[in-house]
């Protein structure tokens, strides 16, 4: 039987995808399923003694719960004071602070801005959200440069097959501004912490373009460091049709390499209970550093749980580590169970749990009528990190491609079993 934090982690699920597609089109409000909350509470205290009746209970409280994340996280457009309610109105002078780290391209840059006050026909009015601004490359603007913007604010819309507004939406971006005329007012106006942490992923990003020739520099710049803007759109398309692109993404494996780094380090300097703290550190840091998408978030949790089951010396549970981190990157961000970046990588990481077992018992079944029974233990080894965990992982997240990219690469298995040995060589170097 699975753990109960994994029936619990489902229910939250369910109530996620019956909020997005029954309620949320109903217009049911949030105070109608914190009410009906009451029901399951009741139930958990009724019957304490009765672990089915409990378990039954705290699932759907969970599912109500989930639902009502979901619609707690919705927009609210007739709401005067959020910038999505002056979408296609006319031509709007907006102040704002930029609030997180520039996407820089060849000729433009992606800017998003925490807005602070709008101002029509004269009139200032406070105003909030966050407007995703597009403009030159240069001049360039930094983390927490207080602009003035003068343009039109639109709602996202789709580009060809591409859902722009609702990638946009899982970001908490409702408005976008295109072209607009921009005004520096003052620099320095965020987070010391951010402005720190973002200089240091600046300095990164120079360094490596210093010292690594181009495009090797723009891959390596999206393994280390999460940008992917700068890697020729070319270099990219093979990628995607050899079905390798998660390697120039992070990804769980890019934060166990962190991880294991960071305990390697501080255990040998500082020993098992300082270096818990700071590995948990490292990892957050890391995690914030490459952008904290729902991907990276995810494998930084799962990375953290791993870390803490380690240090109690307990169990890592792999069921309830992946459902663990679920739940709390939706409930951080609801609207993240729909990111393809989370699918892909839960899937991978629910993909390995369930398919390298069994693939690991026929391999060592076959091997010994391949190899030699001195040479077959090794032979074992080597092929359990390369090929059944590369073969493990395309079960689940080969549909998911198919899906979401609408292709299929038949040579990704064997592409992922040759760049595999390399990854941490690449990603440790860069």
């Amino acid at each position: 039987m699975l753990p109960p934090l994994v029936y619990v982690a489902a229910a939250w699920v369910c109530g996620l995808l019956v909020a997005h597609h029954w309620l949320a089109p109903l217009g049911v409000e949030p105070a109608v399923l914190l009410c009906l909350c009451l029901l399951p509470v009741t139930a958990i205290a009724l019957w304490r003694e009765d672990r089915t009746a409990k378990l039954g209970a705290a699932c759907a409280l969970a599912l109500l719960l989930g639902a009502l994340r979901y619609q707690a996280a919705l927009p609210h457009p007739g709401d005067p004071r959020e910038v999505a309610s002056y979408n296609y109105g006319p031509a709007t002078f907006v102040e704002g602070v930029v609030d997180a780290y520039p996407d820089r391209r060849d000729k433009t840059a992606n800017l998003v801005v925490a807005v602070e006050a709008v101002e029509v026909d004269g009139e200032r009015r406070p105003a909030s959200g966050l407007l995703l601004v597009k403009t030159n490359r240069y001049p360039e603007f930094q983390y927490g440069d207080r602009l003035r913007l003068r343009g039109q604010i639109e709602t996202p819309v789709a580009i060809e097959d591409f859902d722009y507004g609702s990638h946009l939406a899982r970001k908490g971006i409702y408005s976008l501004m295109q072209g607009p005329e921009v005004e520096k007012l003052a620099p320095g106006q965020g987070s010391a912490f951010w402005a720190a942490l973002y200089g240091l992923k600046d300095r990164a990003r120079l360094a490596l373009a210093r010292m690594v020739p181009e495009p090797e520099a723009s891959l390596l710049q999206g393994i280390v460091l999460g940008l992917k803007a700068g890697i020729p759109e070319a270099v990219y398309k093979e990628y995607n049709a050899t079905g390798t692109s998660h390697i120039i993404v992070i990804s769980g494996s890019n934060i166990s390499l962190v991880a294991g780094l960071f305990a390697l380090a501080f255990g040998r300097l500082l020993g098992k209970r300082r270096a818990y703290w700071l590995t948990l550190a490292g990892i957050v840091l890391y995690v914030l550093l490459v952008g904290a998408d729902s991907a990276v978030v995810r494998a930084g949790l799962m990375g953290c749980l791993f870390v803490t089951a380690l240090y109690l010396g307990r169990r890592s549970t792999a069921y309830v580590s992946l459902a663990a981190s679920a739940v709390l990157l939706t409930l951080i961000s609801p609207l993240a169970f729909w990111d393809p970046g989370f699918q892909l990588s839960f899937a991978a990481t629910l993909s390995l749990i369930l398919f390298s077992p069994p693939l690991l018992r026929l391999l060592e079944r076959g091997l010994p009528r391949l190899a030699s029974p001195e040479r077959a233990p090794g032979a074992a080894r080597f092929l359990n990190e390369a090929l059944v965990a590369t073969l493990a992982a395309q079960v689940l997240t080969l549909p998911l491609v198919a899906y979401h990219f609408g292709r299929l690469s038949l040579v990704s298995p064997l592409a992922n079993l040759l760049i595999l040995p390399v990854q941490p060589p690449v990603m440790a170097l860069g």
